[in-house]
């Protein structure tokens, strides 16, 4: 007999076989085998999902190309282009723009009712496009170069042919020159760095950034200013306004008043018969054959003053840094003169019955004088130069009537 619990027993616990320590039940057997089967068929199933492929998706239908207007290519230097003239009929009422960025332009009036224009460059002729807006008696036709065509262009120009009553509503370009000519109609014009000229048209209205002016033969009114260049106008019927920042003027032969104003240049005013108002920062100022009263100023420059002058005139001249010298026919009507002097002399050629005055070579110097009845006025006013009035011939004074 074996104690529990002696060595001996112990080691014949130990020998026992492993199924005989814990007894399995059916439904332990019952259950392991259902498991494992349902993780047989999970691996199956993600196998055959593995190498089941994918059905492909459709391919998408490729976009249709936007609808674009066709531009043409640009020629490349030295090829030679067909390209037909822009013709356009433009009754009476309507008008032209063209704008561009380098080309010169060029406006000619004709007796036809329709316009004709084209460019062409160095290279040779090149497309020119027009737009026809508005109803037909106010149509606008609109010319411009289409930027796929000046790409090698250089030295471009657009020539217009346009019937002489239509009005120029706008001729714009950045770097080219402008020319106009004989029309009936008004013109208007905004330059950049080009010259403009226009000759024998109904008016004008001119704008340059750096460049010339000139106007010849208007038959209305004519307005421009530049920033960096002269302006010189003649022969105009209506009046004149211009001015320049950094350029002199120049005004003949105009019908009606003329005022002109400088930054840095000097301004001449000849055979105006209407008023004339003149004034530069830094210039000398001329003023010939006025027809209306006269008024000049300037802070740095000469005043010269010929004219006849005419009954109840009001004549006004001004230097600080300049002499101020009036020219008048040798039998004027009756003028009460003004004359004023800091540092300068008062001198006159004409007797003037004194008001008040100071004695001579004294500072700060005024004389008032009246010649005959007084009724024109006259002032002249010089802080550091002489102040003087002149009798001038009477061929000299007829200069505007030749």
């Amino acid at each position: 007999m074996v104690a529990f619990g002696s060595p001996v027993a112990w080691a014949q616990e130990s020998n026992a076989p492993a199924h005989a320590q814990k007894p399995v039940t059916r439904t332990e057997t019952t259950r392991t085998t259902v498991t494992r089967t349902e993780t047989a068929k999970s691996a199956a199933t993600r196998v055959e999902s593995e190498q089941t492929p994918k059905p492909a998706k459709p391919p998408r239908a490729p976009r249709a190309p936007r609808a674009t207007s066709p531009e043409p290519e640009a020629p490349e230097p030295g090829e030679t282009v067909q390209v037909e003239p822009v013709v356009v009929k433009l009754g009476r009422g309507g008008r032209l723009a063209v704008t561009s960025r380098i080309a010169s332009i060029k406006v000619k009036g004709w007796d036809k009712d329709t316009v004709e224009a084209t460019a062409t460059s160095e290279n040779g002729p090149r497309q020119l496009k027009a737009e026809v807006t508005g109803d037909p008696s106010r149509s606008r036709v609109f010319l411009y170069v289409p930027a796929t065509s000046r790409r090698h262009d250089s030295e471009l120009q657009i020539m217009v042919n346009l019937p002489r009553y239509a009005e120029v509503e706008t001729l714009e370009s950045q770097n080219g020159d402008i020319e106009v000519a004989d029309l009936d109609g008004g013109v208007a014009i905004n330059s950049g760095n080009g010259s403009v000229t226009v000759l024998r048209v109904g008016s004008l209205k001119a704008a340059s950034r750096a460049g010339e002016i000139e106007a010849r033969n208007i038959k209305g009114e004519v307005t421009a200013k530049t920033f960096q260049g002269g302006i010189i106008v003649s022969d105009v019927a209506g009046r004149v306004d211009v001015s320049a920042t950094n350029g002199d003027i120049e005004v003949r032969n105009a019908a009606g008043d003329v005022r002109a104003t400088s930054a840095s240049g000097d301004i001449g005013v000849h055979c105006a018969k209407g008023r004339a108002e003149v004034s530069s920062a830094s210039g000398s100022l001329t003023l010939v054959g006025i027809g209306g009263d006269a008024e000049a100023s300037t802070a740095s420059g000469d005043v010269a003053f010929k004219s006849a002058i005419r009954t109840g005139g009001t004549y006004r001249m001004r230097s600080i840094s300049g002499e101020v010298e009036m020219t008048v026919q040798p039998d004027p009507p009756g003028f009460t003169a003004t004359m004023i002097t800091y540092s300068g002399e008062i001198d006159t050629a004409f007797p003037l019955k004194l008001d008040s005055g100071l004695p001579a070579g004294a500072k700060n110097k005024q004389v008032t004088g009246r010649y005959g009845d007084g009724q024109a006025r006259i002032t002249l006013d010089s802080f550091s130069g002489t102040a003087r009035i002149v009798k001038g011939t009477a061929a000299a004074m007829k200069e505007c009537n030749r």
